[in-house]
Parts: C-alpha cells; structure tokens; sequence
C-alpha cells in the first residue's frame, strides 16, 4: 500500500454533489451525459454543527430559569421563552405583536406610580447602548395581581437585532419586604410611645419634686430637690430627642448639649449677656441611648456647676462646650469656663460632693471612659470616651 492510501475500512465518508447535464452534438446520433461532483463534506458538516448548536441554544433558551425576549432595533418583540410568558402573563403569539415601549402594557414604579416608557431598561439599552442591570418594576396583570420583576436589558450588536432582556421574578422578595417593613413601622410607632410615655413620666416625676421644693422651708433641703430634678430633666430630654428623630437607637449628642444648656441656663435664670454660651461640634455627633444618658447626667452637673459657682454675682464670663470624635473612634467632651475656677482641694478622682461623685462614677462605669481636670484661668473638665468598649468578652457600641 503506497503512502498516503487509506484501507477501505479507514476510508471517511464522503459527501458529494452532483450535476448532470445531458448534451446531444450536433453530428452525434447519441446524447451523452456529463456529469460534475463537488466535495461537500466540510459544508454539510458545518451544516450540521450549526443544526446541533441552534438546537442547544433552543434547550437552553427555552429551559432558562429567567424570562428572555429579544427586540429588534424598533422595539418589536422576536421571540420570547416560555418563562417570559409566565412572568408577563401572555403568550408568547401576543407579545410578539407588540413592542417594549407598547402603551398596552401596565407597568409601575417600586412605589407603585406608573413608569413611563422611557425608564424601561429595555428602552434605555437602546438608547443609551448599554448594559441595564436590577430595574425593578409591576406587571399589574388583568384581575389587579401584580408580579415584581427585576429587569437587566444589553444592547445586541448583530444586523436585525436590538435588545435582549432577561426578567427574574422577585415578587416572594417583595412581598416578604413588605412584611419586614410593616412591622418594622409598627416596632417604630411602639418605641416612639415608650419614649413619649417614658418622657411624660419622667416630667410627672420633675413636677412633684418640684412642688415638693417648693413647699420645703428648709433651703438646703430644696437645693437638692431642685439638683434632682434637673438630673431628671436630663433624662427626659434624651427620650424628648429619641421621640422627635427617626432614629430611636440614637440621639444627636451636639443638639441635645444645645437644647440642654438653653435650659439649664433658663432654670438657673442667667441674665442675657451675662455668661456666653459656645458649643462647638465637628458635624453631628451620634451616640446610642446607653451612652447618651449618662452624656446628659454628666453634662447637666458639669454646666450646672459653671453656672452655681463659676461665676459670682458681678462677673461676666464664657462657657463652652466642644464634642467632636477622635482619630482613636473615641467621643471627646470639653466643658470649659474662665470663671473663679475649681478649688485646688477638690479631686475629681475622690470627690465629696454628691454631684461630682456621680460624674466621675458614670464616666468610669457607664462610658468606660476617663476625665480630666484642668485649672487654667478658669476650669476644664474633658471627658474621653471609646465608642465601642468591651463587655463580656465582645465590643458592642
């Protein structure tokens, strides 16, 4: 067997085309056949890899778990699968007969107004020649049902083509949003209550002491009266400020100082132009309501006692008050007056005052934090405290 040569059982199958052409010469009796093959193995085997690979695309287009569509470039649908039909609830037969932007269709928002057609991913594919990702919108069917689907459009660069549209249906999703957002509405009207009642409570309470001061002929008696209330007042203040925001896990710690100082000042009944009152802040300063508490005990008995004591009864002065958060992720807290200054046997560490005991005891229990006392023209107490802080073997905030 020479080179080249193949046995007849090796031999590959051979597909030919023929042409055969019948010829009759002019001084021939006989007609004679010609006849031409052309090899068309490779043709019919691309031919048939092409059949095989149109076949798998149809599997798969039809067994995909999205809904799929494709547009040509005016809009008119082409071909859908059977799960876009499902999802937009025609066949189809019928959705092939209308177009992306068709006016037939009822689509609306995520808050539920009608979306027009221009903010449909499909139509901003086209138009802006891109991917469209997550365009959540309503199919509000015949009887008024509506299913939610999340639509990503691309822009298709072949002749005829225009968009393809994939659809997934996140109606169970929305649903199950909806419900989270009922309740957590519900849990907000029922913190806002606690706060307003806790608030009411508390003001119950600051309106019997302060009928009981009243009453007392014993100054020294009513002083402590009148030092308690304010501390409830305090309290109260951070459930007044809780019931006003949004947020009921935390409180603007920069308005709250502002709020309370303003009353602080009134009760004490400081002359306007008297004393100066500065509050500095870097922005908002948010604290939740475990630190907030003891924020606006320790600040009621810090201004109060700038206001009993810094200033006497002809002396001009300033108080201010700076909050701003660390590079540490630690709360800083400065009060500071140029008042007759803290006596230099008072140690803040081992006080014997009521007031200054229960500052340096919620600064160390309650903050997990540090104060420092500076006497510099005047007096300066600054308060650090972390933000986070361990407990039980975890940082909680």
């Amino acid at each position: 067997m020479k080179t080249g040569e193949k046995k007849f059982d090796e031999l590959e199958e051979l597909v030919l085309e023929l042409d055969m052409a019948r010829i009759i010469f002019a001084k021939e009796e006989e007609a004679r056949i010609v006849v031409s093959m052309k090899d068309i193995t490779e043709r019919k085997r691309a031919e048939e890899a092409l059949r095989i690979s149109l076949e798998k695309y149809r599997v798969l287009f039809e067994s995909f778990p999205l809904g799929i569509t494709i547009s040509d470039k005016s809009g008119k649908v082409i071909e859908g699968n059977r799960q876009s039909e499902q999802l937009l609830g025609i066949t189809r037969e019928a959705h092939a007969q209308r177009r992306i932007d068709s006016k037939e269709w009822q689509i609306i928002r995520k808050d539920g107004t009608p979306m027009p057609a221009d903010e449909y991913a499909s139509t901003r594919a086209l138009r802006e020649n891109r991917l469209i990702e997550n365009v959540e919108m309503g199919i509000v069917k015949d009887k008024g049902e509506i299913t939610w689907i999340s639509v990503t459009a691309a822009p298709i660069p072949l002749e005829g083509y225009g968009v393809a549209i994939a659809y997934s249906d996140i109606t169970e999703r929305k649903q199950t949003e909806e419900r989270i957002h009922a309740s957590l509405r519900e849990k907000e009207i029922l913190l806002r209550e606690v706060h307003h009642r806790v608030k009411n409570n508390m003001q119950v309470i600051s309106g019997l002491l302060d009928f009981q001061a009243r009453s007392s002929r014993n100054p020294e008696l009513t002083g402590m009266l009148n030092e308690s209330q304010s501390r409830i007042r305090s309290m109260a203040l951070i459930h007044e400020k809780l019931y006003e925001s949004k947020d009921f896990a935390r409180i603007n710690l920069a308005g709250y100082v502002r709020t309370l100082s303003q009353e602080l000042f009134q009760s004490h009944k400081i002359k306007s132009g008297k004393i100066d009152l500065i509050v500095q802040t870097d922005g908002d300063v948010y604290v939740d309501i475990n630190k907030a508490i003891p924020c606006g005990l320790i600040l009621n008995e810090l201004i109060s006692n700038a206001l009993k004591h810094a200033f006497p009864i002809d002396r001009q002065g300033i108080l201010q008050i700076i909050i701003h958060e660390t590079k540490n992720t630690e709360i800083e807290i400065v009060i500071r007056d140029n008042g007759f200054g803290l006596p230099d046997d008072v140690d803040i560490h081992q006080p014997r005052t009521v007031g200054l005991y229960l500052v340096n005891g919620l600064v160390k229990n309650q903050l997990d934090g540090q104060i420092e006392v500076r006497r510099d023209n005047g007096t300066e107490f600054r308060i650090k405290f972390p933000l986070w802080f361990e407990r039980g073997g975890r940082y909680e905030q």
